[in-house]
């Protein structure tokens, strides 16, 4: 019995890891993901704007992961809308980098990319409270 015990307890343990890692494994891929955009812009390169415009719009749902790796004070209702909020209108934008960029409109595809970009660093704002 305690054998099983103990392989239940390194079970869950290896599972909280794993979803313990998901919130910056998901995080420094869309960090990644923005300079990808970037240097599409900068090197003019539609493909790498396009890449990168993609796989922000299609990230995982990671809103229960950023509201319970925030601090307990930060927990709130409001938070959590926050968080939703700012995770809809990241996708929203990214898709319309896309789009623009697919119509030949580099330039408002470069509108969308500040306002996402403005918007990520919103929401850091928000997570640690700034």
């Amino acid at each position: 019995m305690r054998v099983f015990l103990a392989f239940v307890l390194v079970l869950f343990i290896a599972i909280s890891n794993v979803k313990a890692e998901s919130l910056p494994k998901v995080m420094l891929q869309m960090e990644s993901d923005t300079v990808k955009i970037l240097k599409g812009f900068l090197r003019n390169n539609n493909k790498l704007i396009i890449e990168g415009a993609n796989d922000i719009a299609n990230h995982p749902e990671i809103i229960n992961e950023i509201y319970n790796y925030a601090k307990p004070e930060r927990r709130t209702e409001a938070f959590k809308k926050y968080i939703k909020e700012f995770d809809t209108f990241v996708r929203k934008e990214a898709e319309a980098i896309k789009k623009y960029i697919q119509e030949g409109n580099r330039a408002k595809a470069s509108i969308h990319f500040a306002k996402l970009i403005d918007r990520c660093n919103g929401c850091h704002a928000v997570f640690r409270g700034w």
